[in-house]
């Protein structure tokens, strides 16, 4: 089955998996969480586009090619029920939405906000919803960072009042905060690419 634009796989050793998640149990007899086998900086997250394919290790701590940049997401935003411009039905792990485009995929940002989930918090409580602590993050300093760079109160100024110029900096600042690492481009019959990849 040939790639198609929006997919994503995993690659290890000659195999692929179309999977969210590392298969470790299937590769490396584990389900123990990051467990894979001394083997993790040989595993490869690839996302196909209509003229390229992305290549990172956004698995590892300190590896090139982040979920954001391999997805053009730079919110990392899950998907829903709306596609907000992404490839429908597309994901990568985390549930994380892949778009077409870079710009496509800041774009959903500031569409997100405006959504009624959104609009009617204040930008403390969007964070709250938008980078929760469960997930790992830190919601009160996110809110912060984003609240400076639009010179307001995170915890009194509504998101839904934000003017277009304000969106593109909340856009700019969630950008910032979720952080891009690129990783590597091949063409999308690039010979250099694994066969398993170039051939899936």
């Amino acid at each position: 089955m040939a790639l198609e634009d929006g997919d994503a796989l995993w690659y290890w050793d000659g195999r692929i998996s179309r999977t969210r998640n590392i298969p470790q149990g299937e590769w490396f007899g584990t389900s123990a969480p990051q467990d894979y086998g001394g083997h993790g900086w040989e595993i490869s997250n690839f996302v196909a586009f209509p003229d390229e394919i992305l290549e990172g290790k956004p698995h590892m701590r300190g590896g090139s090619g982040s979920y954001s940049w391999l997805d053009n997401n730079p919110g990392n935003i899950v998907a829903s029920s709306a596609t907000f411009g992404a490839y429908p039905g597309k994901v990568n792990w985390h549930n994380f939405m892949i778009f077409p485009t870079w710009e496509a995929g800041r774009d959903a940002i500031g569409q997100l906000m405006r959504t009624p989930s959104y609009a009617g918090r204040s930008i403390l409580d969007a964070f709250n919803r938008y980078a929760p602590a469960s997930d790992g993050n830190d919601p009160v300093r996110y809110a912060n960072q984003v609240a400076a760079a639009l010179g307001c109160d995170a915890s009194t100024t509504i998101v839904g009042d934000l003017s277009d110029d304000d969106m593109v900096a909340l856009e700019n600042a969630v950008t910032d905060m979720e952080g891009v690492i690129a990783g590597w481009s091949y063409g999308r019959d690039d010979p250099s690419l694994p066969e398993a990849v170039l051939y899936a």
